[in-house]
């Protein structure tokens, strides 16, 4: 063992205090952390079930075609349909509200539009996929404003899928074929970006769908790496799982990601045909489909909770919303 002169705070004796001081910190810490990681650990995992669904295909109010985002303020449900390129505005019972967009590029029109989110004041935030940016209504479907481009700079993107809105109103993008997610301030300046096309830790392969919790934590659906990755606020990594397969706690294809009020993270399962259920901490807990009462299929792409922690699903393979009910 290499030796070592005493330092001042040493030699006057005080060093071991501090360092005691220091273990001391440390280990309350750790023991904080791994308390936050048992509770989370230990949350129950409610049986889900089916509650209500509508839609079907069509163009007409009310009915669906290529139902992807979907989101959910107060009592009103938005969804964003890629085919019919519009958002259709419904109550949480079901009942047509309006509708807004139409093809085209001009503002207030949409082009394969995708994910959709909500602000705490009522703002709708549409990833306009195929114009290659984000466009921001009113409650009511008004146009405010739209950023973006296509491209790989900064604030640029190249078919946008997920928008998520973080704490003091950031606006969190999946950069889909860009394989990033990028950061934005309430009225759409570019803050920061993370993530490049890989596989290892911090990196994606498309990913689509994106989420926040209260913490500032950020959840991808990493999609054709087949799991989940979650950030702190700053864009670190912090923790990723799911692998490609089928059984429980891996994914084929995952296309979205929630988060309820109890800490639970539900993930659209597309591939293999069902949403699954974890802990924060990326423990499975549960999962639930329509399959034995929807012969037709059923093909989850985007998801939504609300404030009851009702389950909203689009769902593809029958242009439906499906809602889901916790039964604890």
């Amino acid at each position: 063992m290499a030796s070592h002169a005493p330092s001042p705070a040493e030699a006057r004796g005080g060093g071991s205090e501090i360092a005691l001081s220091r273990r001391g910190l440390i280990g309350a810490a750790l023991a904080a952390a791994l308390s936050r990681d048992r509770v989370a650990a230990q949350v129950a995992a409610p049986r889900y079930v089916f509650l209500r669904g509508w839609g079907g295909v069509g163009t007409a109010t009310g009915r669906l075609d290529g139902p992807v985002g979907v989101a959910v303020y107060r009592n009103q449900v938005y969804i964003a349909e890629s085919f019919n390129n519009r958002v259709q505005q419904f109550t949480r019972a079901g009942e047509f509200v309006r509708a807004w967009g139409g093809f085209g590029s001009r503002d207030d029109q949409l082009n394969r539009p995708r994910g959709v989110a909500v602000d705490a004041d009522g703002q709708v935030y549409v990833a306009d996929s195929f114009n290659h940016r984000v466009q921001i209504f009113t409650a009511t479907g008004d146009f405010v404003r739209g950023f973006g481009q296509r491209g790989s700079g900064d604030g640029a993107f190249e078919y946008p899928w997920g928008v998520a809105i973080g704490r003091r109103g950031r606006i969190l993008v999946a950069d889909t074929q860009n394989h990033r997610i990028q950061a934005f301030n309430a009225r759409g300046r570019f803050l920061q970006s993370w993530g490049s096309r890989g596989s290892v830790s911090g990196r994606f392969s498309s990913p689509r769908g994106i989420a926040t919790d209260p913490q500032g934590r950020t959840y991808v659906a990493d999609t054709n790496n087949h799991r989940v990755q979650v950030f702190n606020a700053h864009g670190d990594f912090l923790r990723a799982w799911g692998r490609e397969g089928s059984a429980n706690g891996a994914f084929r294809w995952p296309e979205d990601v929630a988060v309820d009020s109890q800490g639970r993270v539900f993930v659209t399962d597309s591939g293999n045909s069902r949403v699954q259920v974890f802990t924060i901490a990326g423990q499975y807990l549960t999962q639930f489909s329509t399959m034995a009462i929807a012969p037709a299929g059923f093909d989850p792409i985007g998801l939504a909770v609300d404030i009851a922690d009702r389950i909203f699903v689009t769902e593809m393979e029958n242009d439906r919303l499906e809602v889901f009910l916790p039964i604890v």
